[in-house]
């Protein structure tokens, strides 16, 4: 019902002192670059937001119309000090990748290239590298900081458009049309492509293309070939580049009117559409690397430049331009659905409310969802070397057909110290064409005692699988993580110590004989297979409420209100690292059957190819369970002072269980399931990340030309212990240095507060300034190792940018 004209202008920046001394320190051990000082403003945001909209046919209809856009500049990680490496899983180096800018290499030596496990056969295997001179040297060189071109905020231009109209030709007919269009134009960039490990190469020590490794490394050619694996970041080629553009509409066609003057009726038409466009540059296509690190010979692709990796500095620009590709990845979805309904009063109901009636809602609804992938013949072929497996054209539709009401019941009126009673029922029953029936329902009820009303309810939930989880490509793809039976990257020097036992890692799959001499990943990314699940059931939820709102005074409002959520078939996955973790500590034959390790050497990480490399399967599926109680709580108050009006508000939470069963009964035994369970209050490891308490209150002044807010924003402590309770060790950013002396925090992640100062001002008739900072401390998110950050160095839900300012102008008429 908007009616006149509506122009906004925003803008928005982050802000940051740049004297984080401990990741600073870090860098220069590692030589990586990294700014100091203010930032100034970056990560900038603008916007226009304009609207009009009117009445016409002496009020019988009403039309409006608005158009916003808003771009938002890159901001990278490395536009940080904190962000500006990427730190090891246990928090106290820079890590980064083996494939780094001079080139590493994995170099070892079977008798006639047999296999390891014939008894017969000599082998020999260690990492390397070239020295400046050419000569090589039996360890991986510096890792390459792959941090800093990653983006913290995505550059992208976003363009919005929506009309509605609507017109009243009697009270019977209301006819209405919505529509909507959007255009958003964004990037994705991530470190440069490369030879991440190619190989193995089969070589003679004669060959000129090993130079003086065989001398160096002490081999003999008697013994048989050598074999290379290479690993060389395309630095020559630049950042891994993805332009993505959206485009998507919807339009809703609809008819409204009274049947009679107790019921009315409702029914709309939607369709929309979304159209996802990604090309990808910077890529390498895996079946050109190996004809150019050889040196192009016969048989090679055309254009082949050779790819020297084997003398220092020797690689050229336009060597790397060979090699690379251009990916296209086209997505389309559809929906379309018809929505119809009657509500109204039956007319009827008890004495005790006396007079007022039952009142009930009754309808329908079809929907379809389509959902299509292609891509380019490469990509098809999983021929990226950075992009994982194959990205194979998938095509799928869903559609439901549901039945629905609700009904309010007034019980009671103005009975006894009792102002009020009535409960509320709904019921819905669909059927969905993939996974078949489902029914939810729900009572809810609220008594009013005037200065107490109590309230609670049951509801049975299903969430439906959407067309994603469903059809999306089954590939590799990476997760941060630790494989528990590697060795330590840290301590280079010393024996590899891994976290797993012997005898658990043999249910990792590893040979008692490989013990200690497993690879770690030292960027902590290890391989994952994931993807949709056309046999996707609906999970279901079942939730309980009681609460409690209290109004002792004017003014003043106090609630408090406890749930317990339980859901069953999950939908999602187990989790790549809980996966491998249980695996090893029960011997579980269903966790452990997903667990595939490199034939060659054990690790978890290297390749991109299903069938050859390590990799966890972590396909979505119906999994285990999830319990969360606890309680909320609410306060409001209010009062005049100082010519104005003083507000206060707090919300907070208090987690009493976030009970999550990774695997179900029919995965698994019941010992294995509980022992899977795992309680995430108040904790932060591998599986975890929930403080047991947050709120967020605010106090506001206002005056009848200008408003100023305090908002105070909390985050509680999480201990760094595991599922069975006892202290973790290793991120050395949190545990308890009493307890273990390279420790660096106190057993815990700390408790984060944050304060954020806004305003609004109204300037002459039609326009009012609104300004603002966010964390105005300007706080460091906090930090954690690799296997514990979801955010570069962070764990998520934090402030990662600094200080984040805003400002908009609008004006009305």
């Amino acid at each position: 019902e908007f009616e006149g004209i509506s122009l906004t202008a925003g803008y928005s920046a982050f802000q940051h002192d740049n004297d984080n001394d401990y990741v600073q320190g870090k860098l220069d051990a590692r030589g990586f670059d990294y700014p100091t000082g203010d930032s100034g403003f970056d990560g900038i945001s603008n916007n226009i937001d304009f609207a009009i909209g009117s009445s016409f046919a002496d009020g019988r209809g009403h039309a409006m119309a608005w158009l916003t856009w808003r771009k938002n500049d890159a901001l990278f990680q490395g536009q940080r000090d904190y962000s500006s490496c990427a730190l090891s899983s246990s928090g106290t180096s820079c890590g980064g990748s083996a494939t780094n800018a001079a080139g590493n290499f994995y170099v070892y030596q079977f008798n006639d290239m047999g296999t390891e496990d014939d008894e017969d056969d000599f082998f020999f295997g260690s990492s390397a590298s070239l020295n400046p001179d050419g000569s090589w040297l039996d360890a991986y060189g510096a890792p390459y900081n792959y941090a800093p071109i990653n983006y913290y905020q995505r550059p992208d231009e976003r363009y919005t458009f929506g009309a509605s109209v609507k017109y009243e030709i009697n009270e019977h007919f209301k006819p209405y049309l919505e529509t909507m269009y959007i255009n958003r134009k964004s990037a994705i960039q991530v470190a440069e492509s490369g030879a991440f490990f190619t190989g193995p190469l089969s070589l003679d020590c004669s060959d000129p293309l090993l130079g003086s490794l065989c001398d160096d490394f002490g081999l003999d050619s008697v013994n048989g070939p050598v074999g290379v694996y290479v690993a060389k970041r395309n630095v020559e080629g630049g950042p891994r580049h993805f332009a993505d553009e959206t485009s998507a509409f919807r339009v809703v066609a609809g008819l409204e009117g009274a049947i009679n003057d107790s019921w009315s009726y409702n029914a709309s038409f939607l369709y929309g559409q979304t159209t996802q466009t990604i090309i990808g540059t910077g890529d390498f296509l895996s079946d050109r690397i190996v004809d150019a690190l050889l040196g192009c010979p016969d048989g090679s692709f055309d254009g082949c430049i050779f790819y020297n990796v084997w003398e220092p500095n020797s690689v050229t620009a336009e060597a790397a331009a060979q090699l690379q590709g251009t990916s296209l990845l086209n997505t389309q979805t559809e929906l379309t659905s018809f929505n119809a309904y009657v509500t109204g009063d039956l007319g009827f109901g008890f004495g005790s409310a006396k007079g007022d009636n039952l009142s009930l809602v009754v309808g329908t609804e079809w929907r379809e969802e389509k959902y299509d992938f292609t891509a380019d013949s490469h990509s098809q072929a999983g021929n990226f070397a950075g992009a994982g497996g194959p990205a194979l054209p998938l095509a799928g539709k869903i559609s439901v057909e549901e039945l629905f009401l609700e009904a309010n019941i007034p019980i009671l009126k103005d009975v006894g110290i009792v102002k009020s009673w009535g409960v509320e029922l709904g019921y819905r029953h669909s059927d969905y064409n993939l996974s078949g029936g489902a029914d939810t329902y729900k009572i809810a009820s609220s008594m009013d005692f005037g200065m107490v009303k109590v309230r609670g309810g049951f509801n049975h939930a299903i969430r439906a699988p959407s067309t994603a989880e469903l059809f999306a490509t089954n590939q590799i793809a990476l997760f941060g993580g630790l494989d528990p039976c590697g060795g330590d990257f840290d301590d280079a020097t010393s024996t590899p110590e891994p976290k797993f036992t012997s005898a658990q890692c043999e249910n990792l799959h590893v040979d008692p004989s490989d013990y200690g001499f497993i690879a770690l990943n030292p960027a902590a990314q290890y391989n994952q297979f994931v993807g949709g699940n056309v046999d996707l059931k609906p999970e279901a939820a079942d939730t309980w409420t009681f609460g409690v709102v209290f109004t002792p005074i004017d003014d003043l409002r106090i609630t408090l209100d406890y749930y317990n959520i339980e859901i069953e078939d999950t939908i999602g996955t187990i989790g790549a690292q809980t996966t491998v973790d249980f695996c090893g500590l029960t011997g579980d034959a269903f966790l452990c059957s997903l667990v595939n390790r490199n034939a060659n050497f054990g690790d978890l990480w290297r390749g991109s190819d299903p069938a050859t490399s390590g990799h966890v399967v972590n396909l979505t599926g119906n999994f285990g369970s999830v319990q969360y109680r606890g309680l909320d709580l609410g306060a409001a108050y209010g009062w005049d002072m100082l010519g104005g009006r003083f507000s206060v508000g707090f919300q907070g939470n208090f987690l009493l269980d976030q009970e999550i069963s990774p695997l179900a009964s029919s995965d698994a035994s019941d010992a294995i399931v509980d022992a899977t369970t795992y309680d995430c209050v108040g904790k932060i490891n591998s599986h975890c990340q929930s403080p047991e308490w947050r709120h967020i209150a605010n106090i506001r002044y206002s005056r009848d030309w200008f408003t100023v807010n305090l908002r105070w924003r909390y985050f509680g402590e999480m201990d760094y212990i595991d599922d069975n309770n006892d202290p973790l060790f290793g991120d050395r950013l949190l545990c308890d240095n009493d307890k273990n002396a390279a420790c660096l925090g106190d057993g815990s992640l700390g408790a984060v507060n944050y304060l954020d100062l806004s305003g609004s001002a109204l300037i002459g008739e039609w326009g009012e300034l609104t300004i603002g900072v966010n964390n105005i401390a300007d706080k460091t998110p906090p930090l954690v190792g690799a296997t514990l950050a979801l955010n570069a160095n962070s764990p998520g839900g934090y402030d990662q940018a600094g200080r984040y300012f805003f400002a908009s102008f609008s004006v009305k008429f």
